[in-house]
């Protein structure tokens, strides 16, 4: 066989033995940590010790992942304060949203009151009023 082959064939064998263990040998009294297997062949303990690699991009992915869960719980608990059964909290972009929420609240009392037949001058009038509310 080719001595290439051979290498080769032994940096695939090798290649993916990446994780990395660690052995407690305790001998004579004296305790050694070592990568190699003990000497007298019963290690106390025996770990894995594959480092663990912290990229930027991890690292940016988990604090992420950690402020949407801190503004989860912020939203949680202003639902749970505000006492709403909705599954989350509405912000309003109104000015004032009351008076925005009161011209709504109008507006489909009058539709209500017309029925299916209202006007268009009924509807246009009802959400000038809303837009003017609202803006």
């Amino acid at each position: 066989m080719d001595v290439r082959a051979i290498l080769l064939l032994a940096a695939i064998v090798v290649g993916p033995a990446s994780a990395q263990q660690v052995h407690k040998c305790v001998e004579d009294g004296k305790t050694s940590y070592q990568s190699a297997p003990c000497a007298n062949g019963s290690p106390q303990k025996t770990w894995d010790a594959t480092p663990q690699y912290e990229t930027y991009e991890n690292q940016l992915r988990l604090e992420r992942m950690r402020q949407d869960m801190r503004q989860r719980d912020q939203r949680q608990s202003y639902q749970a304060a505000s006492g709403t059964g909705v599954s989350g909290v509405v912000f309003s972009q109104y000015k004032e949203p009351d008076r925005c929420q009161a011209a709504k609240d109008r507006r489909e009392a009058a539709y209500r009151a017309a029925g299916i037949k209202r006007s268009f001058e009924l509807s246009r009038k009802m959400d000038d009023r809303v837009y003017e509310a609202c803006k």
